[in-house]
């Protein structure tokens, strides 16, 4: 367990961009789990990871996220780089917070981004186009691990928690 996030940043950053795609786990009113695919941009603010996906809302996912707001984050390179992120998630309603997200993507380059051309489907109402939906994922644990330590035995990685610093 590490007690500052920084001692994880540099290596969740990248293997989260270089990633693109999560495999992020929801569970139903009867905590029964669904996997879909979720393109999240992480950043760091005050010192701990913060993330943003554009996703729709489907009667599904709404209800998973209602019944319980926490989802399961996945990723995996073909070296075998790990990163599983546990987070708390929030619809993003306020406008000035689905403006920061639609800017994140907008501004951070591909294919983590979508650039421009990703974004024209929105129309000129932008962010402001009600099938635009930012959901804001607020980690509270994320465990890093490194292709190159798993022939070493090490098999849990790195591990931050919210509130251990």
């Amino acid at each position: 367990m590490t007690d500052s996030f920084a001692e994880l940043e540099e290596d969740f950053l990248r293997i989260t961009a270089e990633t693109v795609f999560c495999t992020a786990t929801t569970v139903d009113a009867a905590g029964r789990p669904r996997n879909r695919m979720l393109h999240p941009i992480f950043i760091v603010r005050d010192r701990s990871p913060l993330g943003w996906a554009l996703t729709g809302r489907t009667p599904l996912k709404v209800s998973h996220l209602a019944a319980n707001p926490h989802v399961a984050c996945a990723y995996w390179t073909t070296s075998h780089d790990t990163v599983f992120v546990d987070c708390a998630t929030v619809w993003g309603e306020d406008e000035q917070e689905k403006e920061r997200a639609w800017e994140l993507f907008l501004e951070t380059p591909e294919p983590l981004g979508w650039g421009l051309d990703g974004m024209v489907g929105y129309g000129p109402d932008r962010w402001r186009n009600p099938i635009f939906t930012p959901l804001r994922l607020e980690p509270w644990r994320v465990q890093v691990m490194r292709g190159e330590e798993y022939p070493r035995g090490e098999l849990t990685g790195r591990v931050w928690r919210l509130g251990r610093r």
